[in-house]
């Protein structure tokens, strides 16, 4: 019986730290340990990492493109 308990606590222990790297301290939970006494300046912290990752893949991505456009193309007009 105590074997169940200890798995189910480390079950619960686990998931409980998966919810609070993915989600931050604010958003972990539904909110449930966010601090309501100050107003949130930081909304990346709700978000989550996949978005932030994402986000920041994205925008490389279009920086990409814009330099490989601004190197083959220098004034913006296509080379005829």
């Amino acid at each position: 019986m105590q074997k169940i308990f200890g798995i189910l606590f480390i079950l619960i222990a686990v998931w409980a730290a998966i919810e609070v790297f993915t989600k931050g301290m604010d958003g972990a939970f539904g909110g449930l340990l966010a601090d309501h006494s100050k107003p949130q300046a930081s909304a990346p912290s709700e978000r989550g990492l996949p978005n932030l990752a994402r986000d920041r893949v994205t925008r490389a991505m279009h920086t990409h493109e814009e330099r490989t456009l601004l190197q083959t193309e220098p004034d913006g007009h296509p080379a005829d």
